[in-house]
């Protein structure tokens, strides 16, 4: 597993889904910063680190739930000003507003686009799905490229078409689903078969952002290529 997780679970879960790895140049890069990873993030040991990344793939609460708090953690204990990576215009607004709403300050941080690291070797592109109505437009998930391997990160998504152009042979592919609950999520059943389909051709599958672990590894039960990831 490339990917190293704080949570796995979902929306109404004790342990929302946020994941993170370190760079070859010793950065550390978080997916998403739901309140419920943050305990977990104040034990780890950033004088290690250099650069603190957080990649937002969109802005529901268990996905930025404790980005506010974090900025301000980084910022007055560990004097570090992270660096909060956007995959759109849109959601940077959204962002900057959320931030300040929590009494942030922007010396505190530094928001930007995701074209801000075009020139790193480990981050590929946002790639834009569906979720939420409600957040049209607004939810991606991300490539990244983590220890010469090409990660897809599906984020929240009731769809796999988007994803598809960037799983090339070998690829590591985190993707959301659901067990009893599909419509803005994928469901595990109804997808199972595509993602068998994914590891014939040498594509590693890592279940997250899960509503029932116990039912999930039923389900998946002797399926070789696909798990469900572990938390740290």
């Amino acid at each position: 597993m490339r990917l190293q997780f704080l949570g796995r679970g979902s929306g109404f879960s004790n342990d929302h889904t946020s994941a993170y790895f370190i760079t070859r140049d010793k950065d550390f890069v978080l997916i998403d910063c739901p309140a419920s990873a943050f305990e977990k993030l104040k034990k780890i040991d950033y004088s290690k680190y250099g650069k603190i990344f957080v990649l937002i793939t969109h802005t529901h609460g268990d996905h930025v739930g404790g980005l506010g708090l974090f900025a301000q953690y980084a910022y007055f204990v560990l004097k570090k000003a992270i660096t909060i990576v956007a995959p759109s215009d849109d959601v940077k607004a959204d962002l900057l507003t959320l931030l300040t709403i929590e009494g942030n300050d922007p010396s505190w941080y530094k928001l930007v686009h995701a074209d801000h690291l075009k020139y790193t070797y480990w981050f590929g592109h946002p790639i834009l799905t569906h979720h939420s109505p409600q957040l049209e437009g607004k939810c991606f998930g991300y490539h990244l490229l983590v220890d010469d391997v090409d990660v897809i990160y599906s984020g929240d998504t009731s769809v796999i078409k988007p994803y598809m152009p960037c799983l090339c042979n070998c690829a590591s592919f985190y993707v959301d689903v659901s067990v009893h609950y599909g419509m803005i999520h994928l469901k595990l059943e109804d997808v199972l078969d595509d993602l068998i389909a994914l590891t014939k051709v040498g594509i590693s599958v890592y279940l997250m952002h899960l509503d029932d672990v116990e039912a999930a590894e039923k389900i998946i039960s002797g399926i070789s290529g696909i798990k469900i990831v572990t938390v740290k």
